[in-house]
């Protein structure tokens, strides 16, 4: 049973600590968890200059709570040992907690004790509890059962009995269980809350007393009755189940009794324990059908490789799929090589042996920063040594000690070497290399290292040591018939022309110019922003049926209305061939070039990209009409962009230059899409500048400063892995960006989840080692604090479920549990995800 981190020693006894009256804002997510959250709130409530001093205070002590639950003690310090907080009720119980956060033990116990000598000091009982913890870390035993025993005094039975049942957990992990047996409450003494962990005590102390069989009763009944379990002991009595049995002689059945439970929670944070009990219970000599064995390789699944190139295919990824590919971390899979390798090479054969290695290496290099990746290189080297491959073994040995981030571990592979230096016959290179073990290890290792050195020495003198209207009245109704058609055919609205149009159709049946005002009126309808296809057809068809006598009307124009009703059926086949076939007819003509427009966004359309290209540039570089040809040029670009080979991709720039230096309408957008060709070729220095230039030429207030700007964000974002300065410069984008929110509210939620996922990457400030966790998910959950339906719902959620994976992530289960409730809230389209991932978390981690 291990004793809980230090770094958590604050929220030993309750999950917060219950809030009095408070003056500024940040209350309600203090008591959630949300810690980070808190703090910025409670920062925004300190700029306030109308607060009252005892306000001011009370806010102050407030932070310093946030911080030093944020794991900030350093600042939270600072705070409280300023003159106008330091008077507050609260502030030398968060001090201590301050100074226990900084690793000052000594110092923290000691404030602790100022809050025990005072029955009336605030969280006088969380003190006592933090105080004997601190004394357990400095290996002070006794002096931690003398804290615990000083709250009891005037306690009432029920809180008195759950103080000792913390006493009877210290005893038993001290080997002290006939202590522990006398201190051990009766169940129906202790409050019902606290009933599972006596059980769980109780289970364990059998396990001391060398009561086996009785304890494996008591574990057995624990893990069948989950509910109300911590999730520590729930997942620690698995072990001790398996413990019990081996205790009675049953290492096999032991070892899969954990393996089952690991099969139903692969995410047990116990998952370094069963493997060394797995490991350890193993027979020496393994046949090829240990049952163990087969079980453990069921997790070793086939090796998966990222996708070569330089940015990931996988869709909705952008350019920050160019983000350097890191193997998710999988703990099974991890916890499976190992076990597995080690089991294989105990079988001893050469085919078994090279499995082992394998694996090994398999482990390595899929998951490098595990803890059991430098456990693996110090095994290879063992093996390597037993196989007689010695300059292999100190290589990687060598390797191991100068990268590993264990002592312990380094130690080990210094003793070792040195070994193997001393029976080699290399006494200085033995000597040196003991020193630096006991240096590394502690207790008895410690002692077998300085005493090997001692013996090294021995065998030397001495030693060294890492778009007209008129209205006149016409004089006859052929003159009138002509006005009306007139009249109809200068209206520039297309639905409204082709309601005039038919008007006349009505009017003036069998007029002359019926087939001309028929073609006009089919054209109007295909033009019309929703397009009517069966006027257009049915007035298509009357001129194809001789219906109305086509003198006067351009063959050329009825073959143009037919591609565009085709068209905008969305038959490219009949497209396609109508379009060919005006190209063919009518070359040189106006509708040949708006057919060749088609044709290739027919082809554009249909993937077909390289004809498309050819039809487009074709076209652009021979169009009169500088409009169309702009576009022209754009398309083939498009298709250049998508035509699937380096070269084309590379061509696509140079289309996309073509499209910029002609005049027309789709400049900006050709600007925009440039940059996102650039972004998707990876080339992601040339796109930012290319964004920079174009953001400057744009006035203050123009639209595109958002989508060029979200762009720019990206690229900058993409080129974190190589420079971590330009995440710096992405979330200043992503912050100005904010301003646009005013005008287009739905924007703020992808903002935020930008900012977050930009500072999920941002090393933190004081720690490079880790990221700004705390920032992002501030930015995630702002966009939860509403009451209100959000504007879009897709990036509100993306935001919450990242806020959530980050608590997850920290093991911060009844705050996760509380974060996923309030998602579930708003009743968006992910609401009965968010609930079932509550459920999940309370039923996994036995939050209730």
């Amino acid at each position: 049973m291990k004793l809980w981190p230090i770094f958590s020693i604050f929220l030993l006894s309750q999950q917060a600590v219950l809030l009095g009256q408070d003056p500024a804002a940040g209350s309600e997510a203090l008591a959630a968890g949300l810690w980070e959250v808190a703090e910025l709130q409670f920062r925004n409530a300190l700029a306030d200059p109308s607060l009252t001093v005892e306000a001011k205070a009370e806010t102050s002590v407030r932070l310093a709570e946030s911080l030093i639950r944020g794991g900030n003690p350093s600042e939270a310090l600072e705070l409280l040992d300023k003159s106008f907080v330091a008077k507050h009720a609260e502030a030398r119980f968060w001090r201590a907690q301050a100074l226990a956060g900084l690793g000052r033990f000594s110092e923290s116990v000691s404030a602790f004790s100022e809050s025990l000598t005072d029955p009336a000091s605030p969280h006088r009982i969380e003190a006592g509890l933090t105080r004997a913890r601190l004394q357990l870390s400095l290996e002070l035993t006794d002096a931690a059962l003398d804290s615990l025993s000083s709250l009891l005094p005037g306690l009432d039975p029920e809180t008195a009995a759950g103080i000792n049942l913390y006493r009877v957990e210290i005893l038993i992990d001290s080997d002290r269980a006939e202590e522990a047996r006398e201190l051990l409450p009766p169940a129906e003494t202790v409050k019902e809350i606290d009933r599972p962990r006596t059980a769980f005590l109780e289970a364990q102390l059998l396990l001391k007393e060398q009561r086996p069989a009785q304890a494996e009763a008591a574990f057995r009944k624990i893990l069948s009755q989950p509910r109300g379990q911590s999730r520590p002991h729930y997942h620690a009595a698995a072990v001790g189940f398996a413990d019990a049995m081996e205790a009675q002689n049953a290492p096999e059945a032991a070892s899969l009794s954990l393996l089952d439970f690991v099969g139903e929670h692969p995410e047990t944070p116990v998952l370094d324990a069963i493997s060394q009990r797995i490991v350890r219970w193993l027979p020496e000599k393994p046949t090829a059908g240990n049952l163990v064995l087969a079980k453990i390789q069921q997790w070793i699944t086939p090796a998966k490789l990222p996708e070569t190139g330089p940015i990931s295919t996988a869709a909705d990824t952008g350019a920050a799929a160019a983000w350097p590919f890191i193997p998710p971390s999988n703990d099974l899979l991890t916890f499976a090589l190992h076990s597995h390798a080690l089991g294989m090479r105990r079988m001893g054969t050469a085919e078994s042996k090279l499995q082992a290695r394998s694996e090994l290496n398999r482990l390595r290099l899929e998951n490098p920063s595990h803890q059991l990746a430098d456990r693996a290189l110090y095994e290879l080297a063992r093996w390597a040594l037993d196989d007689g491959d010695v300059e292999r073994a100190f290589f990687m040995l060598g390797t191991l000690r100068s990268s590993t981030n264990s002592s312990t571990l380094r130690g080990e592979a210094a003793f070792f070497e040195a070994r193997v230096a001393h029976l080699n016959g290399n006494p200085e290179l033995a000597v040196r290399l003991f020193d630096e073990a006991a240096a590394s290890l502690a207790g008895a290792d410690a002692k077998t290292a300085r005493l090997q050195a001692a013996i090294a020495r021995l065998r030397i003198e001495g030693a060294a040591t890492q778009l007209i209207q008129q209205s006149s009245e016409p004089k006859d109704r052929a003159l009138e018939a002509d006005f009306a058609l007139e009249r109809a055919l200068s209206i520039p609205r297309a639905q409204e022309r082709m309601l005039a149009i038919e008007e006349f159709l009505t009017g003036y049946p069998n007029h002359p110019r019926e087939p001309e005002a028929r073609l006009a009126a089919a054209e109007a309808a295909l033009a019309n922003p929703s397009p009517d296809l069966d006027l257009a057809r049915a007035q298509l068809a009357v001129l194809a049926t001789g219906g109305g006598n086509p003198a006067g009307v351009s063959a050329s124009r009825i073959a143009l209305a037919r591609l565009r009703l085709a068209d905008l059926s969305k038959n490219s086949a009949a497209t396609i061939a109508a379009a060919q076939e005006i190209i063919a007819n009518y070359p040189g003509q106006p509708e040949a070039a708006e057919a060749a427009l088609i044709l290739g966004q027919s082809l554009f359309q249909a993937g077909d990209y390289n004809p498309a290209r050819l039809v487009l540039e074709k076209l652009a570089a021979s169009d009169t009409d500088p409009a169309r040809a702009q576009v022209a040029w754009l398309l083939a670009a498009r298709s250049a962009a998508l035509g699937g080979t380096p070269q084309s991709k590379e061509q696509a720039l140079v289309l996309y230059d073509k499209t910029l230096s002609s005049e027309g309408p789709v400049t900006t957008v050709a600007s925009l899409e440039k940059a996102r060709h650039l972004i998707d070729l990876y080339r992601l220095d040339e796109a930012s500048v290319f964004l920079r230039k174009f953001i400057s030429t744009l006035p203050e207030r123009n639209p595109l400063h958002l989508p060029a700007g979200l762009l720019l964000g990206e690229t900058l974002y993409a080129q974190g892995g190589t420079n971590p300065k330009s995440l710096i410069e992405a979330l200043a984008v992503y912050d100005r960006l904010l301003t646009h929110t005013k005008t287009h509210p739905s924007l703020a939620n992808r903002l935020q989840y930008l900012r977050g996922a930009t500072f999920e990457q941002l090393p933190d400030e004081t720690d490079p080692n880790k990221k700004r966790e705390k920032q992002a998910l501030q930015a995630y959950y702002s966009v939860l604090e509403t009451t209100e339906p959000p504007a879009e719902w897709v990036f509100f959620e993306r935001c919450g479920f990242r806020a959530l994976a980050l608590l997850e992530k920290a093991e911060r289960w009844q705050t996760a549990i509380n974060v996923a409730e309030k998602i579930a809230s708003f009743k968006g389209p992910r609401a009965e995800e968010a609930a079932a991932r509550a459920s999940q978390i309370q039923l996994k981690e036995h939050v209730f």
